[in-house]
C-alpha cells in the first residue's frame, strides 16, 4: 500500500467519527436549544455535571411530558391582536410554578442531584420567555413549529449574532444571553465563577484539528 493510499484511507477514517462527533439535528426542536443553556449556565457555575445537562434539561419534554406545565400566561405582558393566536385571557404560571418549584429542591441538595434539578428548572424557565409559550390556540405548524425548528438549528450550527422571526414575532441571539444571566441569578445558592460563550465557536475545529493530528 502506498503511502498516499494509506493516507486518503485514514482521512476517510476520522471524516466517518467526524459525523458523530458534530452535532445533529434531532426531533425534539428544544433537545439542543435547553441542551446548550443549561450546559452554559453549568459552565458558568464550573459545576462538574456538564456532559449531563442535555438529557436533564429535555426531562420535562422527554419523560414528564407535561405540556400544560410549558406555559406562563401574564396579562401584564403586551399581546399584540392577531389571527395567528389569541391572548390569555386571564394569569397562569405554571411553568414559573415548575421552576420554582424545581430551584427549591436543587437548594436542598449536592453535586449532580442538584445540577440535574436545575437542569429541569431551566426548562421551564426558558419556555416562559417563548412567545408561543405565552399565548393560546396559535397557528401551530405555521407559527410555532416553525419558530422552533429555526432556532434549534441555530443552536445545532453555534451561530451567533442572529434574529429569526415566525408569524411576525422574532427572537435574537442577544435576547438568549439576558435569559441566562437572567436564570443564573435565580441560582442564588450556589457562586457563579465565569461567564463563558452561549457557543463554543472553537468546538469544531478543535474536533478537526485532533482528526488532523491523527493523519
Amino acid at each position: 500500500m502506498t503511502n498516499k493510499s494509506h493516507i486518503m484511507k485514514k482521512v476517510i477514517f476520522y471524516l466517518f467519527i467526524l459525523m458523530f462527533l458534530l452535532p445533529t439535528p434531532t426531533f425534539a426542536w428544544w433537545n439542543n436549544t435547553h441542551g446548550a443553556l443549561a450546559e452554559k449556565v453549568c459552565m458558568d457555575f464550573n459545576c462538574s455535571c456538564v456532559l449531563n445537562m442535555t438529557e436533564w434539561a429535555n426531562i420535562p419534554d422527554a419523560v414528564f411530558k407535561n405540556m400544560i406545565n410549558h406555559h406562563d400566561y401574564n396579562l401584564s405582558d403586551s399581546c399584540p391582536t392577531s389571527s395567528e393566536w389569541k391572548c390569555p385571557t386571564k394569569n397562569d404560571f405554571k411553568a414559573s410554578k415548575k421552576m420554582n418549584e424545581y430551584l427549591k429542591s436543587a437548594s436542598i441538595k449536592t453535586g449532580c442531584d442538584r445540577w440535574k434539578d436545575i437542569a429541569i428548572a431551566s426548562h421551564y424557565f426558558f419556555d416562559t420567555k417563548v412567545f408561543w409559550h405565552n399565548v393560546q390556540n396559535e397557528n401551530y405548524f405555521k407559527c410555532h413549529k416553525a419558530f422552533e425548528e429555526k432556532v434549534n438549528d441555530i443552536f445545532v450550527s453555534g451561530r451567533i449574532g442572529w434574529t429569526e422571526c415566525a408569524c411576525g414575532v422574532c427572537v435574537s441571539y442577544d435576547e438568549f444571553e439576558l435569559w441566562v444571566l437572567e436564570f443564573e441569578e435565580k441560582i442564588d445558592f450556589e457562586d457563579k465563577l465565569r461567564d463563558v460563550s452561549l457557543f463554543d465557536e472553537s468546538k469544531d475545529s478543535g474536533i478537526i484539528q485532533l482528526i488532523l493530528n491523527f493523519i
